[in-house]
């Protein structure tokens, strides 16, 4: 009679480890996926918008420092692969060719490709919209950016490892 109880109680252990094992990573996967959009909306709201539009491009201190601020946001390598293409600066240049401030709504993300295998990673398809305000308050154009990002957990937390926003302020700053 022993037996049976201690196999019981066993049993019931199990199953309360196993159900509680199974729920928990439901939960993991759900927080992953919020912080992940978490992370990319504060990186986008970051990046594009500009407040300030007396920014001097001739101080190369003051652009590396610019610059740096995104590091926190992204795996190493990515922010030297955008680094090098000026990538953080492209929205300042925009607004001050525009003579305009800049602001961001709408952002929007929509998950894709996903692989089991990489269970630390996410790759997103964002959207948002850009609205560009004058020194009057009055809104001068709108534009929609759409992209890509893969967010990774990393041992330093969350880091963007791969982001795409297509050509479209580019586009603005060189015609």
């Amino acid at each position: 009679m022993r037996k049976l109880f201690v196999f019981l109680c066993y049993s019931v252990a199990l199953l309360l480890f196993v159900t509680a094992c199974k729920e928990t990573g439901a939960d993991d996967t759900t927080n992953f996926k919020d912080s992940a959009v978490e992370h990319g909306e504060e990186f986008i709201k970051e990046l594009y918008t500009v407040d300030e539009l007396n920014f001097d491009f001739e101080d190369t201190d003051l652009m590396l420092d610019y610059s740096n601020a995104y590091s926190t946001y992204l795996t190493e390598e990515e922010f030297e692969d955008l680094s090098a293409k000026r990538f953080f600066i492209i929205p300042q240049e925009v607004a001050n060719k525009q003579n305009s401030t800049i602001t961001v709504q709408n952002i929007k993300f929509e998950k894709y490709g996903e692989d089991q295998e990489e269970s630390d990673s996410i790759d997103f398809e964002q959207t948002f919209t850009l609205v560009f305000t004058d020194q009057e308050g009055n809104t001068v154009d709108e534009v929609e950016l759409k992209g890509q990002m893969k967010v990774v957990d990393t041992e330093n937390g969350l880091k963007i490892d791969r982001y795409h926003d297509g050509q479209t302020l580019v586009d603005m700053l060189y015609p």
